[in-house]
């Protein structure tokens, strides 16, 4: 099952509910940007790769960005829709591959985080998509990319990880490595009329170490400024090169 497939038909229903609290996370992503040199948006233009319910592209325009946010999940879209109070943010449902179609300006800033970017198909898609954020950037854009770092492999029961509970729900992961990419395996389950079910589904992430993306930003045409991790993701701020 592909990535898209695996969002329609199972992670899209409760990726919001896994996630947790809207506000908070939207507060979370504006202390974020404020603190990263991408506070002041007024009069500049941001675009968001896999945007979902949108807490990142919220946060923007709180801060004045005009964002074009792009995913193919039409659960999660169908929500970020329901949440848009302002004329600042338009949605693009589809792949963010060929973002640059949909652009009319050229954006000061390209955001693809919460893991987005260990969804696409391998390392040269990598590659092209962040050769295609420097071109389409402004002079000085920047770029931010978070991702979790999944080439160090766990083993036997470490590869089991609960993700949440409550009362109704309990999702767990398996993860299963190969070469290149991890096979995660999403194990829901659910009561419903006091009875519980169990619904599976799996998809490809890349495995992705923050050497190597730093190395592919830099081969792209960006200069690295920041990177830290923060609740075991890697986050990292490039600006384009003006080299």
């Amino acid at each position: 099952m592909n990535v898209k497939e695996h969002y329609d038909s199972h992670l899209g229903n409760f990726y919001s509910w896994m996630i947790g609290d809207y506000e908070t996370l939207v507060s979370g992503n504006l202390s974020f940007f404020t603190s990263h040199s991408t506070g002041d948006g007024k009069g500049k233009t941001a675009v968001d790769f896999g945007c979902g319910n949108g807490v990142h592209s919220m946060a923007l325009a709180h801060l004045g960005y005009s964002v074009v946010a792009f995913d193919f999940n039409k659960q999660l879209l169908n929500e970020f829709r329901s949440r848009i109070h302002k004329g600042n943010v338009i949605i693009v449902e589809t792949d963010f591959m060929d973002f640059e179609k949909h652009l009319s300006v050229k954006p000061d800033l390209i955001i693809c985080m919460g893991d987005t970017i260990t969804h696409l198909n391998n390392l040269s898609d990598v590659e092209l998509i962040l050769q295609k954020s420097c071109n389409a950037l402004n002079e000085k854009g920047r770029f931010i990319i978070s991702f979790r770092d999944l080439t160090i492999p766990l083993a036997g029961v470490e590869r089991f990880l609960p993700v949440k509970s409550d009362e109704n729900r309990i999702l767990t992961c398996f993860l299963e490595y190969f070469d290149n990419h991890v096979m995660v395996h999403d194990l829901l389950h659910e009561k419903d009329n006091g009875r519980w079910t169990q619904k599976i589904s799996a998809y490809k992430k890349l495995r992705i170490s923050g050497d190597e993306m730093k190395g592919m930003l830099t081969a792209a045409g960006f200069d690295v400024v920041s990177s830290e991790v923060i609740n075991r993701m890697i986050y990292i701020t490039a600006v384009k090169s003006q080299a």
